[in-house]
């Protein structure tokens, strides 16, 4: 039991943070119950009528999908949500390094027109940050699944501090 405990209890940690910090603040960000209902689903979000109404897509995928994304999407944003002492240990290169609770809050406000892929650790901070986004109009969003641990067990590149 006590193995189990201290191999998994960063994780824990980080499930409990989403829980009482971040997640209380996304909801102050004033999403929608009808469009959090289709966030979670994955069906596509109309975005904040500004003149048109356009489709949105928020939607997990997987390293090697998002890895062929940040080679072949002219214009794709890779935002890391992680903090910067994750980041100092590995990362994914190109990408932006943005605190999650700055995207949620809105202090950081990503270019509206283009598609933006989000990583964090295991997926549970990039996905509070996609619905904050989408609840804000954005109309194409990617959450990492398995985060940036799931990348580097599928043997994409990294860097890294450690090598």
């Amino acid at each position: 039991m006590l193995r189990f405990s201290a191999k998994y209890m960063h994780r824990v940690s980080r499930l409990l943070l989403i829980a009482v910090v971040v997640l209380p603040l996304f909801l102050s960000t004033g999403c929608s119950e009808e469009t959090e209902k289709k966030v979670a689903t994955g069906a596509p979000v109309a975005a904040k009528p500004q003149g048109q109404s356009v489709q949105s897509v928020f939607r997990t995928v997987d390293p090697v999908e998002a890895q062929a994304m940040l080679k072949t999407r002219k214009g794709l944003l890779l935002l890391d949500v992680r903090t910067p002492a994750e980041i100092k240990q590995m990362k994914i290169a190109g990408a932006l390094a943005i605190p999650v609770g700055d995207v949620i809050r809105g202090k950081f406000v990503p270019p509206a027109d283009g598609p933006i892929l989000l990583v964090c650790a295991v997926g549970g901070r990039s996905y509070i940050a996609g619905k904050a986004l989408a609840s804000r109009g954005y109309h194409e969003i990617y959450n990492l699944d398995g985060g940036i641990e799931a990348w580097r067990r599928a043997g994409l590149p990294i860097e890294s501090e450690w090598k």
